[in-house]
């Protein structure tokens, strides 16, 4: 019996490896981690601010805007607008908003945009979403990320 308990924690071992890889590698960052400048969007209290975002097969069109509260102590509330387009197929894909610090670190992950798994949409080109948001204290800029299971085999 001790054979077969070993085997399965070597696999789940290796499947548990390969979950944090597929993350590493697919642009879902985690808390704490620090994002490279140029995918930095600086967070403003502009009435209705427009940008583009895009990061390997992700592309955004999106618009915000900030009421209430503070950038520092927290408490704003942020209505974000937008479509996505992903390049690729899929069986499913997340997209997420990080709300990041001054230094570019993490402070918070939403999502914006699920696919759902095999739902029939192999590709995503201009879905849209709205979501709204309690941006949390101390958030300077923000970003977006994704993780995506690719398409495998022909079964919708």
């Amino acid at each position: 019996m001790e054979k077969y308990s070993t085997v399965s924690s070597i696999r789940g071992s290796i499947f548990f490896l390969l979950i944090l890889l597929c993350f590493n590698f697919s642009g879902c960052a985690g808390v704490g981690s620090t994002v490279p400048q140029e995918r930095i969007i600086p967070l403003t209290k502009a009435e209705n601010y427009q940008g583009n975002f895009s990061y390997g097969p992700l592309t955004l069109n999106f618009s915000y805007s900030l009421t209430g509260g503070s950038l520092i102590s927290g408490g704003s509330n942020m209505i974000l607008a937008g479509k996505a387009s992903y390049r690729g197929t899929f069986d499913s894909l997340d997209i997420r908003i990080s709300f990041l610090d001054a230094t570019g670190a993490i402070l918070q992950n939403k999502i914006i945009y699920s696919s759902g798994f095999r739902t029939g949409t192999r590709k995503v080109s201009d879905r849209p979403f709205q979501k709204t948001f309690v941006v949390p204290a101390n958030s300077d800029a923000i970003t977006f990320n994704y993780s995506a299971e690719e398409r495998t085999g022909n079964r919708q």
